[in-house]
């Protein structure tokens, strides 16, 4: 890659970076390409002409970020229920608010909602992943029912409820999580 493509590359980065911290504190319809352009250090210019658009800027910088949280939520095969819980509460963590910003605004903004639908696509398919001796060797019908009970709890709003509307310690909403998916991981041993 040659100087030029290096620096260009880098321009992109700090667009996108700057937009996602934009659009993750502030509500979708008050984010301008003005404001990203300002936080990334380069003209409104530069940003449509890489970008084009507002829409197609969050798109963008939503699927680079999407990539990343999904990368960070990588566990080992031998990590078991504890380290796949301890995983997805620290993304939640770490991405709470943005997630509790989009959610609140995917009724009013159709880009929004698809990016979570996407997002909830992603989910399904790490719990597969993570849990597969969770899930064991069902198939068909039960096996997506018990991906759906492993979504429901290891969801973004169980973290919510736990650690935000009930207060409770990062410790203690993994504990209540791992609780819940031990339970479940119990209940399908026991249906074989």
């Amino acid at each position: 890659m040659g100087i030029r493509a290096r620096s260009a590359e880098r321009t992109l980065d700090r667009i996108y970076d700057a937009a996602f911290a934009l659009f993750r504190s502030r509500p979708f319809s008050e984010v301008t390409l003005q404001a990203v352009a300002d936080a990334a250090g380069v003209t409104l210019q530069t940003v449509l002409r890489r970008c084009g658009s507002k829409e197609q800027l969050f798109t963008d910088a939503a699927a680079r970020q999407m990539e990343l949280i999904f990368r960070d939520r990588d566990v080992p095969s031998t990590g078991g229920i504890e380290a796949i819980v301890r995983t997805i509460v620290a993304s939640y963590e770490d991405m709470g608010d943005l997630n509790w910003r989009g959610v609140s605004q995917e009724g009013e903004f159709p880009l929004i909602k698809k990016l979570f639908d996407q997002a909830r696509v992603r989910h399904r398919q790490w719990i597969a992943g993570c849990f597969s001796e969770v899930i064991g060797p069902a198939e068909g019908k039960e096996r997506e029912r018990r991906i759906t009970l492993l979504f429901a709890a290891t969801d973004f709003y169980l973290w919510k409820l736990f650690r935000l509307d009930l207060g409770m310690s990062r410790s203690q909403t993994a504990a209540h999580i791992r609780d819940l998916v031990t339970s479940l991981a119990h209940d399908f041993r026991s249906e074989l």
